[in-house]
C-alpha cells in the first residue's frame, strides 16, 4: 500500500517529466505556428518555454526539500555531491522567472500603449541589455543563499534540521544544507532576518511591477490607435501572459513565501515545508498547456497535428466549386467547376 507522500511523489514525477515534453512541445508550436501578428513576442515564449525545461530537468536532477521545525527552516538538495552551492543555485534558479514574466507585462504594455518601442525586442544590444534583469536577480538570490545564510555541517540550526529530515525521510544529509536559523539558543538572529527580508522585497517589487503594468495594459480601448482585430489580440495575449503568472504565483511565490517567513514568526504547519518543493515542481507543466489552451493559433497548431489528411477524388480527379464571388466581373452564374490534379486538404473538425 502506497503512502500519501510516495503518491504525491508519483505525481511530482509525473509533472516534472510533463513539464519537459509539455514545454518542448510549446517550443515547437510558437516556432511552427506563430503568426507574423504576434512578432516577436514568440520569442519571449519560446524562451520561457526553455527555461521551464530547464527548471523541470534540475528539479529531477537535485531532488530538494525544504523543512521546517520550530523557528529554523532548511532547503537540502538530495544528491551524491551535498552541495551547498548546488542548492544554493537551485532556489536562485525559481526566481529568474520572477523577472521573466515582467519582461512579458513590459511587452504587452509596449505593444498597446508604446508600439513604436517593439521595435527594441529586435535589437541585439536591448536583448543582451534586458536580459541583466534576470541574470541580476539569480546573482543576488545566490549569494544571499550562499553567502548571508549558514549551514556548516557543525551549525547547531544543520543538526536540528538534519535530524528532521532523517526522522521524516529516513536519509541523512550531511551536508549542502541552506539554514535560516532565526533564534538560535532564543537569541535573534539578524543575517537570517536581513535575508527574509530581502527575500521578501525581491517577491512583492516583482508582484508590484506585475500588477502595475497589467492594470495599465488591461485598459485597453479600441480607440487607442488599435484595430478591432489588434485588439482581440492584445486582449488574448494580455490574458496568456495573466494565466501565465497565476501558474508560479501559487505553485512558487506563494510557497516560497510562506516557507521564508514561517518559522521566522513559529508558524508550523506541517504540509507547508513538505508541499513546497512538490509544488514547485508542478507549475513549469501547466505553464505550457495554459499557453496552448489559451493563445487560438497554438491551440488549432497543436490540434492540426493529430488531424488526418483527407484525399477527394474522382475518377482519377478533384472536382473544387469555386464561389461566384471569385468570378470576373460580368460572368453570371452560382458556380464554375474546374479539374484540378488530385490533392490533400485537411479534415476540419
Amino acid at each position: 500500500m502506497l503512502t500519501l507522500l510516495e503518491v504525491v511523489d508519483f505525481i511530482v514525477d509525473a509533472h516534472l517529466g510533463g513539464g519537459i515534453l509539455l514545454n518542448a512541445l510549446l517550443f515547437y508550436i510558437v516556432r511552427r505556428f506563430s503568426k507574423s501578428s504576434v512578432g516577436t513576442y514568440k520569442n519571449l515564449l519560446a524562451t520561457f518555454a526553455a527555461y521551464d525545461i530547464f527548471l523541470s530537468t534540475l528539479h529531477l536532477l537535485t531532488r530538494p526539500a525544504a523543512v521546517i521545525t520550530g523557528t529554523t527552516f532548511g532547503v537540502v538538495t538530495e544528491t551524491r555531491f551535498e552541495d551547498r552551492k548546488l542548492t544554493s543555485i537551485y532556489c536562485a534558479c525559481f526566481t529568474v522567472p520572477f523577472a521573466l514574466m515582467n519582461i512579458h507585462f513590459i511587452y504587452r504594455f509596449w505593444s498597446v500603449r508604446y508600439p513604436h518601442l517593439i521595435a527594441l525586442f529586435s535589437s541585439k544590444k536591448f536583448i543582451a541589455f534586458i536580459s541583466i534583469w534576470p541574470l541580476m536577480e539569480f546573482i543576488v538570490w545566490y549569494h544571499l543563499c550562499y553567502y548571508a545564510l549558514t549551514g556548516d555541517v557543525d551549525e547547531i540550526g544543520t543538526h536540528i534540521l538534519r535530524d528532521e529530515f532523517a526522522r521524516r525521510y529516513g536519509v541523512v544529509l550531511n551536508d549542502g544544507w541552506i539554514v535560516m536559523n532565526y533564534w538560535e539558543n532564543d537569541e535573534f538572529q539578524p543575517r537570517p532576518f536581513i535575508s527574509m527580508v530581502t527575500f521578501d522585497v525581491i517577491i512583492f517589487a516583482s508582484f508590484t511591477m506585475a500588477i502595475t503594468l497589467g492594470s495599465l495594459t488591461f485598459f485597453i480601448r479600441t480607440t487607442d490607435k488599435l484595430s478591432a482585430q489588434a485588439y482581440h489580440l492584445q486582449r488574448t495575449l494580455f490574458i496568456a501572459v495573466c494565466a501565465q503568472t497565476f501558474v508560479p504565483l501559487v505553485f512558487v511565490y506563494i510557497p516560497y513565501y510562506c516557507v521564508i517567513n514561517f518559522a521566522f514568526f513559529n508558524i508550523n504547519l506541517g504540509f507547508v515545508d513538505i508541499a513546497w518543493m512538490r509544488m514547485t515542481a508542478c507549475f513549469p507543466a501547466w505553464d505550457a498547456v495554459i499557453i496552448i489552451a489559451i493563445i487560438r493559433d497554438y491551440r488549432e497548431g497543436f490540434l492540426g497535428m493529430f488531424r488526418k489528411k483527407k484525399v477527394v477524388t474522382g475518377g482519377g480527379t478533384t472536382w473544387k466549386t469555386v464561389s461566384s464571388m471569385l468570378l470576373p466581373s460580368g460572368v453570371s452564374g452560382v458556380s464554375q467547376v474546374s479539374q484540378v490534379p488530385s490533392v490533400a486538404v485537411d479534415e476540419k473538425a
